[in-house]
């Protein structure tokens, strides 16, 4: 499964963390927030700011630039 930038992902998509490629303290706190390699995610908007995601029943605003450094496998859909 291909991995990507989950400030690539289109609202409404589903995926699931791959890996995490910043440095220790920010890689700590999106821990903290459920970031994790094999946590499910789903963008819920994005503009050109900042993206919200969903991770277990939370919502949490992320810039751009956090958003690039957490790779992600999209859900693929069945046509």
């Amino acid at each position: 499964m291909a991995s990507c930038p989950l400030s690539l992902i289109a609202p409404g998509t589903n995926a699931t963390v791959t890996m995490v490629n910043a440095g220790e303290g920010l890689r700590r706190r999106l821990y903290e927030l459920g970031l994790v390699p094999e946590a499910n995610v789903t963008v819920v908007t994005a503009d050109r700011g900042s993206i919200i995601v969903s991770v277990a029943g939370c919502r949490y605003a992320l810039s751009r630039g956090m958003a690039m450094k957490i790779l992600v496998a999209p859900e693929m859909v069945a046509v």
